[in-house]
């Protein structure tokens, strides 16, 4: 395929949209500074009505993807598999994960609980970009086929592919045995098998809690490779407590500040970076489908990324 641009797309995503109203400030307010133009909505959460009158007010330029959540709250559907017992609350990350990896998850009450969600968006009017996972909770085995069985029927476009480069990027020592576990987790049977769209690369884990945050953002924004980048972010208000004892605090307004900072506009707006939302992806102009395999270092297999 021949190469047609050399101006990488960036897609900065923000999550937990729906967690609380001053997370949903923060998020809108990166978006009218300038700083993303997408967002994944939690329609399980106490803010997400807010967050849905905002997402209707800023129109199309701001893409909204559901945030599929497992970890958090409580299912709309009967689930037991995914539940604790006492508390009808869903289980936490690390029971899901135990649970997943012991095939003690119900492929079909994974079906039911993603189409729900995907469903009270919709009901609410929002239009959906794309599809990412609260703890990225799409990826556990008996999770990951069933939420890509779904986004088929229900015709989501995109889907997170939250690998990320394990060295030669910004603060690649970061988290390393997450992002490694990510890796582990996303191998074979992806979702471009189905003929979903990805990003051709991920940024976002190895900012995530950093306290230089706004400095390794520029560093990240002056090395993107070409091809489409998402760029996984939080930012947000927590004047208190956040719904579901969500540990990730303070931190949402450093990576606010970090955003709409002068510099970081500076190099979203210069030209040298396309800033797009999941819903554009499939305008994306293609690239080197071998040269971006060789960056990623993995086999030349039938692809569906964006770029691919």
């Amino acid at each position: 395929m021949a190469a047609t641009t050399d101006v990488p797309t960036l897609v900065i995503n923000a999550d937990d949209f729906g967690l609380s109203e001053g997370i949903n400030r923060g998020i809108l307010e990166a978006f009218h500074a300038g700083a993303l133009r997408s967002a994944s909505m939690m329609v399980t959460m106490p803010a997400f009505g807010d967050a849905v009158c905002r997402a209707k007010a800023t129109g199309p330029a701001l893409g909204i993807g559901l945030h599929f959540t497992l970890t958090a709250g409580r299912p709309l559907t009967r689930a037991s598999s995914l539940v604790d017992r006492d508390t009808g609350d869903f289980v936490g990350p690390t029971t899901l994960l135990v649970r997943a990896l012991t095939g003690r998850i119900r492929h079909n009450e994974v079906e039911d609980e993603c189409a729900a969600q995907i469903a009270r968006a919709r009901e609410a009017g929002i239009e959906l970009t794309h599809l990412d996972g609260h703890h990225h909770v799409h990826l556990a085995p008996g999770i990951r086929g069933a939420v890509q069985r779904v986004l088929v029927a229900e015709r989501i476009p995109a889907v997170r592919r939250p690998v990320e480069r394990l060295y030669g990027i910004p603060k690649w020592q970061r988290r390393l045995p997450e992002r490694v576990l990510i890796a582990m987790l996303s191998r074979g049977g992806g979702p471009e098998r189905a003929g979903i769209l990805t990003t051709d690369y991920f940024v976002g884990s190895t900012l995530l809690g950093a306290r230089d945050f706004h400095s390794a953002l520029v560093r990240v924004l002056d090395t993107l490779q070409r091809g489409t980048t998402e760029l996984m972010v939080h930012p947000g208000y927590v004047p208190g407590p956040l719904p579901g004892a969500d540990p990730y605090t303070a931190q949402r307004e450093v990576e606010l500040r970090g955003l709409t900072a002068p510099a970081v506009l500076q190099r979203l707006h210069s030209g040298r970076i396309r800033l797009a939302h999941f819903g554009e992806l499939g305008a994306v102009p293609s690239f080197d489908v071998r040269q971006s395999i060789a960056a990623r270092g993995e086999s030349a297999e039938p692809s569906s990324r964006v770029g691919g």
